[in-house]
């Protein structure tokens, strides 16, 4: 009788760890950060594992992705971004991942209120794949560089930064 006390509190004590290390395994997020102005560049995401598949090459024609998991990206930004043509005004968007194409993606700056922004990426491949999805801000001579990296490909797009 006097071990079923510690043996029972031993069992519940391994049930909550089963129960909670997953959760908190789930729950890790990304961050990259790029100064710029007065403050930082800052993309907050999830970063889901390969784990055998390849997300960007099933992902269809003409759907998006939040990439990531749990939580939605997020970009905010102290200055005035240029990508190419596209101008993204400083704030907070939502980011997604458009598939255009077979090879062809686009990102998609979604503001709190008004019309979403699109911007071309570059694809290339990788010399070796990346298990765990990855979002950089590298910098620039006038800007910096938005590359995500997952399994073999590497997405980028280069921007320029205003005041």
């Amino acid at each position: 009788m006097t071990f079923k006390r510690p043996l029972g509190l031993f069992a519940c004590v391994i049930a909550a760890a089963l129960l909670v290390v997953p959760a908190f395994a789930q729950t890790e997020r990304g961050k990259a950060e790029l100064k710029a102005g007065s403050g930082s560049i800052t993309v907050d995401y999830g970063r889901p594992s390969l784990q055998g598949r390849d997300p960007l090459a099933l992902q269809k024609e003409g759907s998006s992705w939040r990439m990531g998991k749990d939580e939605a990206t997020t970009l905010t930004t102290p200055v005035d971004l240029t990508f190419g043509a596209a101008k993204i005004a400083k704030g907070s968007y939502m980011l997604q991942l458009l598939k255009v194409s077979a090879d062809g993606y686009e990102l998609v700056f979604n503001p709190k209120s008004g019309e979403a922004t699109k911007v071309a990426m570059k694809k290339l491949t990788g010399p070796s794949p990346v298990e765990i999805f990855t979002i950089e801000l590298q910098p620039a001579p006038k800007g910096g560089i938005f590359v995500l990296t997952w399994g073999t490909a590497r997405l980028s797009a280069d921007f320029q930064t205003g005041s």
